[in-house]
């Protein structure tokens, strides 16, 4: 990039808008706050459209590239946020025309899923949830609240769940399951049991 273009560059930091020289490109390294303007990526590669303030002004937002833990030739990890969400946003060599998006902020306690609050603190886990509450959840939490759980539409929505004591297919509470419990197999929580 040209002296020239740079010039033409215009951002708003601490210090209000300004006029960015080449010298300057190099003033942004770290990590800033962005806010998800747009998850449509036109190019399908996971890009977020983001608004850094600190960097760019509360008006100009751009796209960022994403940085994910797997990736590879038909094969990796695809995750976008809603619109309105905090990302952690860095520029490739302190450059504000090369922005990455490198992962999740929360803004607090209501954007952790509901499926993550279902553990007791401290029990190690993982949950992917999309906003309407479908979820994986991986728990360490022993015996049958532990396990793995696959889960549609939050808590009332069908699920599959696999622990040390038994696998369940549920429709949801109150609806059609299938448990396999030993060597038995209860059907509608024991309507029907097969040994």
């Amino acid at each position: 990039m040209t002296t020239a273009q740079t010039a033409g560059r215009t951002t708003a930091g601490t210090a209000g808008t300004a006029a960015r020289t080449a010298a300057q490109v190099d003033q942004w390294h770290g990590m800033y706050e962005g806010v998800v303007v747009s998850a449509v990526d036109p190019t399908g590669v996971g890009r977020l459209l983001v608004r850094v303030p600190e960097v760019l002004g509360d008006e100009t937002p751009v796209w960022a590239v994403p940085v994910t833990p797997l990736a590879g030739s038909d094969c990796g990890m695809y995750v976008v946020p809603p619109p309105d969400s905090g990302v952690w946003v860095q520029f490739l060599d302190g450059d504000p025309e090369r922005p990455v998006w490198a992962g999740f902020r929360r803004g607090g306690s209501g954007d952790v899923p509901s499926a993550a609050r279902s553990t007791p603190p401290g029990v190690p886990q993982i949950v992917l949830a999309t906003p309407t509450g479908n979820a994986l959840v991986i728990s360490d939490l022993p015996g049958p609240t532990g396990g793995i759980k696959l889960q549609l539409h939050g808590e009332n929505g069908p699920f599959i769940r696999i622990n040390e004591t038994s696998i369940e297919i549920s429709c949801g509470p109150g609806l059609a399951t299938i448990q396999l419990v030993g060597p038995q197999v209860i059907v509608n929580n024991g309507a029907l049991t097969v040994l």
